[in-house]
């Protein structure tokens, strides 16, 4: 059984593992833990807007009757009460 050499792809372009400088594996290695919280937080964002726009939608259904101006408001509770 033959040794075969390890390699690895950057941009589509085979290095061989041996041939890289600790300094470069430790900085690919960052760079794909980097790109791996980046992914991470994308999908937390991306779950935080869909919340918001459900809460925007929800607060949508309960807003009053808009504001025609030239109109009285109408009063509710105990303004209605001191108001009379």
């Amino acid at each position: 059984m033959s040794d075969q050499p390890q390699l690895i792809n950057i941009d589509n372009t085979p290095y061989l593992i041996d041939d890289l400088s600790d300094t470069c594996k430790e900085k690919l290695g960052s760079s794909q833990q980097t790109n791996q919280a980046i992914g991470l937080l994308s999908a937390l964002i991306s779950a935080a807007q869909k919340g918001a726009e459900l809460d925007f939608k929800e607060a949508l259904k309960l807003l009053p009757e808009p504001y025609v101006e030239g109109e009285e408001p109408a009063l509710e509770g105990d303004l209605a009460s001191k108001a009379h």
